[in-house]
């Protein structure tokens, strides 16, 4: 029962099979009663907590073998085995450090009352007007808010973004100016990080750390010019400006604001790094949201986000991550796979060399001898923290 508990700790859900052997998964057997399987129901029932309730299953190989199946779920993390707290690693199931284990406790909390929902401590002072101004005009030309800028507390409480007279943390997020750094922004020389050609920290607004991180990209990756007979030559940069805008903004938007941590943004020769201090809720997979086989559109910080959907600064229904593979595709982008690991996730735009078929022709697409631009979403390791 400890590997069960260790895998919900983990994973949310998972499998146990008795009568299995666990180095080769072959089938060994078991003597199989009405009574084995209630004695392995009750065995989660009553040795996890908080209570887990397995479906488990008899089943017979088609030489006569018999062995169980149980699968198991739940949402309710952390969960203890005889009292004892366990998480698993590959094989093994490893005693929970007391970090690992408040940071459980306190996810489980916001996930029964939002973090972006509860009062800020930041008093209505703080709120920066006039980027609260524009993110109105924004919502008003997409015709997703239909009210003026009247005052703060008039906004915001249309907004629904007071609670009890206060702003909520959802509002001082994205109103107030930060306290700390929020966006860390370097340009290395090699992926060891040894040797910083420029590093930059900046504090601001939510919509003033995406500008500054946006600006800081466009800069330090190339663009080509192209001749159309106008008076302005178009421009069109090997990484579409758009979908790095994209990218930004669901890092803000949906990471665990209540953890330390800041959104970073590394530049190499070959790649651009966009790193959220979060990852995907349990439950969603990355790669059917770049497929488009999912919209699941839960998110941790759901008051946080559907704001956000007002002024058109994000995307709804979960289709962030698929306007990104669309307009990487258009670019002659491929999208690679995402990870969760325990620092967060780190989206990568690898940088084409040479700097060709970035207008979605035949130089950029698969198969035409020329490296596209490839756009892959990986866990961050320990190791490349900084």
């Amino acid at each position: 029962m400890e590997s069960a508990a260790s895998i919900l700790n983990k994973h949310g859900r998972g499998t146990l099979y008795f009568g299995v052997r666990p180095s080769d998964g072959e089938v060994v057997g078991q003597d199989v009663s009405e009574k084995t399987l209630r004695d392995v129901s009750q065995a989660f029932t009553n040795r996890i907590e908080p209570r887990v309730y397995p479906t488990v299953e008899h089943l017979v190989t088609e030489d006569g073998k018999s062995y169980i199946r149980a699968t198991f779920s739940g949402d309710e993390r952390p969960y203890a085995c005889d009292g004892r707290y366990r998480i698993r690693s590959a094989d093994e199931d490893l005693p929970m450090s007391q970090s690992m284990l408040r940071a459980l406790m306190q996810e489980e909390r916001y996930r029964r009352s939002p973090w972006d929902r509860e009062a800020s401590e930041r008093p209505l002072e703080d709120v920066d007007e006039g980027e609260l101004r524009r993110f109105v005009e924004r919502g008003r030309e997409r015709r997703r808010i239909s009210f003026e800028h009247r005052s703060v507390e008039g906004t915001l409480s249309s907004l629904h973004l007071l609670t009890g007279g206060r702003l909520t943390n959802a509002a001082a997020v994205l109103f107030c100016p930060s306290v700390g750094v929020q966006l860390k922004m370097g340009v290395f020389k090699t992926r060891e990080r040894t040797e910083a050609l420029d590093v930059r920290l900046k504090s601001g607004t939510l919509f003033r750390l995406v500008d500054e991180a946006e600006y800081f990209i466009a800069n330090n990756i190339r663009r080509r010019f192209v001749v159309t007979g106008k008076r302005t030559q178009d421009e069109i940069p090997e990484i579409p400006f758009e979908a790095i805008r994209e990218a930004l903004m669901n890092a803000y938007a949906h990471r665990i604001w209540y953890r330390p941590g800041y959104v970073q943004v590394d530049v190499y020769s070959d790649a651009v790094d966009i790193i959220s201090p979060s990852w995907f809720i349990d439950g969603q997979d990355p790669d059917d949201h770049l497929a488009g086989v999912s919209s699941d559109s839960t998110t941790r910080n759901e008051l946080l986000a559907t704001t956000l959907f007002r002024s058109g600064d994000i995307e709804s229904s979960g289709m962030g991550i698929r306007k990104i593979r669309d307009l990487c595709d258009r670019a002659g982008v491929r999208v690679g796979h995402e990870g969760r690991a325990s620092f967060g996730t780190r989206l990568t735009f690898h940088r084409p060399d040479p700097f060709a078929g970035a207008d979605g022709g035949e130089e950029g697409r698969e198969g035409s001898g020329k490296v596209p631009a490839r756009i892959i979403f990986e866990p961050l390791r320990q190791s490349g923290a900084r």
